[in-house]
């Protein structure tokens, strides 16, 4: 059996510790055609990367990423850096000849990620994107219930997410804290998990229209003017936006860190002609479905829950309680798949690339007030 030795870029953070449980996870849920090593963990400083290796149980540690991907015994670079160093180092990785796994967003910057797109669409290597919500059982259900024509054609997706950190006064700090540094802004950071499930499920969207908020977190006040936000330069802390998809179904999300109470809520209702489904993150392990051809004294939402029948879910009964490391692990599960099969990831790069498109359409929509089409939005 193949094996893949894997080096972990920025694995001294959260993210490194999700992937680094994922890694370890995903052989033992299922067969992916391959061994798993994970043989280096990269963080700028040397004592910090030599902590979370020891910590995260990998082979290695080594403050150098340029000189890790440069070895001919790394076969996969993951990366989970900032998304401002995503493009630099993604690209040197698939110059190398690395398959290469890098978290989402791809980048914040749509230039770079238009260059990242190129360089995997050049290469022979594989690449994928970590928007891991999309791997969850019950969403690969609500996916295999609209390819196999059950749920009919989409009609209405509407989507949430929501978070209290801001409510709770835990003010973003560091690179998460401005654009230019890596900072994402509620749109960018979670609500492009709610627009990829959307891609993933529906189909391209094709235009949109928005509005955001952003607050001064050292005041307890309402949201600033337009031009207040511009001027602070202040990243949005709210979003709603409504979406016309390439398919004729139309979508509204919403997304924001100052709901109080809501820990972290991602949840959808998709309406199709052949029914609805919901699904609400902090009961992952189950979906609210309702179809148009159930009996006439049987109609409404009924509660499935997901279990051994179910693509992607490993437990051997249902009600186990997966979560997020158990995503963690099914995305780089498909990962290694893919590069031992030799076939492209998904999320592509292109996928992402398209997904931060939406996004960039989103926030210059909220600026002019205007429906924004997609495929017009240029770097």
């Amino acid at each position: 059996m193949t094996e893949i030795k894997v080096a972990i870029i920025g694995g001294g953070g959260f993210m490194g510790y999700a992937h680094s449980l994922g890694w370890a996870l995903a052989p033992i849920t299922a067969d992916t055609g391959a061994t798993i090593r994970k043989a280096v963990l990269v963080e700028a400083d040397e004592d910090r990367a030599k902590a979370a290796a020891k910590r995260l149980n990998w082979d290695e540690w080594s403050a150098d990423w340029r000189e890790v991907i440069a070895r001919d015994d790394i076969d996969v670079v993951d990366i989970v850096t900032p998304p401002a160093s995503h493009a630099e180092i993604a690209i040197a990785a698939l110059a190398a000849g690395k398959h290469v796994f890098v978290e989402k967003p791809i980048t914040n910057d749509l230039a770079d990620a238009d260059l990242m797109q190129d360089a995997a669409e050049k290469s022979s290597a594989v690449s994928q994107v970590g928007f891991n919500y999309r791997h969850a059982a019950a969403i690969s259900f609500v996916k295999h219930m609209l390819d196999d024509g059950t749920l009919g054609h989409p009609l209405q997706f509407r989507a949430h997410y929501t978070q209290d950190v801001g409510a709770l006064g835990r003010v973003l700090s560091g690179w998460r804290a401005k654009k230019g540094a890596g900072g994402s802004g509620v749109t960018g950071d979670i609500g492009s998990h709610i627009i990829d499930l959307a891609s993933y499920l529906v189909g391209d969207i094709e235009s949109v229209t928005a509005i955001i908020g952003a607050k001064d977190p050292a005041e307890n006040s309402a949201w600033l003017s337009d031009d207040q936000r511009r001027e602070g330069q202040y990243l949005d802390d709210a979003a709603l936006w409504m979406t016309k998809f390439s398919n004729g179904a139309i979508g509204s999300f919403a997304a924001t860190v100052y709901a109080s109470g809501r820990k972290n809520r991602m949840f959808f209702e998709l309406e199709c002609t052949g029914g609805t489904v919901e699904f609400d993150w902090n009961h992952s392990d189950e979906i609210k479905l309702s179809l148009v051809s159930d009996k006439p004294d049987q109609q409404g939402f009924r509660t499935v829950s997901l279990n051994e029948n179910h693509e992607d879910y490993w437990y051997p009964l249902g009600g186990m309680g997966s979560g997020y490391i158990d995503d963690a692990a099914l995305q780089l599960q498909k990962f290694v798949r893919a590069i031992v099969e030799g076939r492209a990831g998904s999320p592509s790069f292109a996928d992402a690339t398209r997904t931060q498109r939406v996004i960039e359409a989103v926030m210059r929509s909220a600026d002019s007030h205007q429906w924004v089409n997609v495929d017009e939005v240029t770097a």
